[in-house]
């Protein structure tokens, strides 16, 4: 990745999607970062890295001299973008369909069974079409095995080790106010999980019409959210 220029939105995109599917809410100039290339260096064998932020900052060319004015994630890619956000500050921080957590556990119940991410992670060699059609069918976007992006089953299994593994606890408040927005119909990630985070961190919260992926269905918020990415 090349050093960001002033002014620069960085958008990272979620599990098994290419993040070119934001920019009709993003616009072509802002820079697009594929988690899922990231995810097979998060990882030592199977057990995600302590210093897995400091891998995607690196990977992404981010320090305290190169910060992009606006840090924007979805799904997978806003865990990217908080924990980034808490080592530079941008002047902006966009979260979308947003969890500090994937999976239920320690009293954290916002999530999904680990035992769910599991059963992806086994069927995934032997039947990747089937989890990523059901994947797709959850997130409310259409699923075409044709034009679905040739990422390998590493790549694909290391991002729901990521989910299953990571934790971006202790949650902490930044010096600035990061925007949640949330589709009400999610079913990847419940509307509580944002909630939750958004109150922690002393975000702001909107809760949208629309699924996982709200963002591709029509809603007039959508240019508010492009106009705070400016």
């Amino acid at each position: 990745m090349k050093k960001l220029p002033p002014d620069k939105t960085i958008v990272f995109g979620g599990w098994a999607v290419k993040p070119e599917i934001l920019k009709p809410t993003f616009r072509e100039d802002a820079c697009y970062i594929d988690v899922n290339e990231i995810m097979p260096k998060l990882f030592d064998s199977h057990l995600l890295k302590k210093d897995w932020v400091k891998i995607v900052l690196s990977e992404c060319q981010l320090t305290n001299s190169n910060i992009p004015n606006t840090i924007v994630g979805w799904s997978t890619g806003a865990m990217f973008a908080y924990s980034i956000a808490r080592v530079i500050c941008p002047q902006k921080l966009i979260l979308l369909s947003a969890t500090p957590r994937f999976c239920r556990k320690d009293g954290y119940r916002f999530g999904v069974r680990e035992s769910t991410l599991d059963q992806m992670i086994n069927t995934l060699s032997n039947d990747p079409q089937n989890v990523l059609n059901s994947f797709y069918e959850r997130c409310g976007l259409q699923y075409d095995s044709k034009s679905i992006p040739s990422y390998t089953i590493e790549q694909l299994k290391c991002g729901l080790l990521f989910l299953k593994q990571a934790d971006l606890h202790p949650l902490e408040s930044l010096q600035i106010k990061p925007q949640f927005f949330h589709g009400c119909d999610d079913q990847i990630i419940p509307k509580e999980a944002a909630i939750y985070f958004c109150s922690q961190v002393g975000g702001v919260y909107t809760q949208l019409a629309g699924s996982h992926a709200f963002f591709t269905e029509p809603n007039k918020i959508l240019n508010d959210i492009c106009l705070l990415a400016v």
